[in-house]
């Protein structure tokens, strides 16, 4: 598989790299696009969840509201850490398993430094199958959160949207990769590092 994967890098040409690993500039414009996430996808949910729950006196303060009644705060802080942390995980594998339904071969999950990823190194993906790849997280994660919002307690929705509005931010440095692949050509070959993207020809 590995001499496979290496024969085809030697047939095709670099053309282009994102790469978040050693690019300040572009760390910053993606924590930039992540703050403009989750203020804009906070005004999104927030005005979805009105739509369902129109007699209830909801503000988006009400939606950050954790408490559970008769239990410590510090227990309430530690099971909301645990579930923005399970929904980063869950971005990551959604990730992957696109990977794995497109190529095939397993792709591999991980941290660095604060950063978790999803990658198919040695596979080379279409432009358009990374697009998908990109964008699948934030839509199948916001489309859990919008079916979850009509059968759970008004009183739970802020587990909900706390962590959905994450996962949103999450997605800014793959809308940043979503505008770098549309700028390459169509039949484009990406190689995916987890933080540094390649693009062939």
């Amino acid at each position: 598989m590995l001499a496979t994967q290496i024969a085809i890098r030697d047939q095709l040409t670099k053309i282009s790299k994102l790469d978040f690993r050693d690019n300040q500039k572009l760390i910053l414009l993606s924590y930039v696009l992540r703050l403009i996430g989750a203020v804009g996808f906070s005004a999104i949910f927030f005005g979805l969840i009105t739509q369902y729950y129109p007699n209830e006196a909801l503000s988006i303060q009400s939606l950050l509201t954790i408490k559970i009644l008769g239990v410590p705060d510090f227990v309430s802080i530690g099971l909301i850490v645990l579930d923005v942390v399970f929904v980063l995980w869950l971005h990551e594998l959604v990730h992957a398993t696109v990977f794995y339904l497109h190529t095939g071969a397993p792709p591999r999950m991980g941290m660095r430094g604060a950063m978790i990823f999803a990658s198919a190194e040695g596979s080379f993906n279409t432009r358009n199958a990374m697009i998908l790849n990109a964008l699948a997280p934030c839509v199948v994660i916001s489309i859990l959160a919008v079916l979850l919002i009509p059968i759970i307690p008004v009183s739970a929705l802020a587990w909900i949207f706390i962590p959905t509005v994450v996962n949103a931010a999450a997605s800014g440095g793959d809308f940043m990769a979503v505008y770098w692949l549309l700028s390459l050509p169509a039949q484009s070959r990406i190689e995916d590092h987890g933080d540094v993207l390649i693009a062939y020809v």
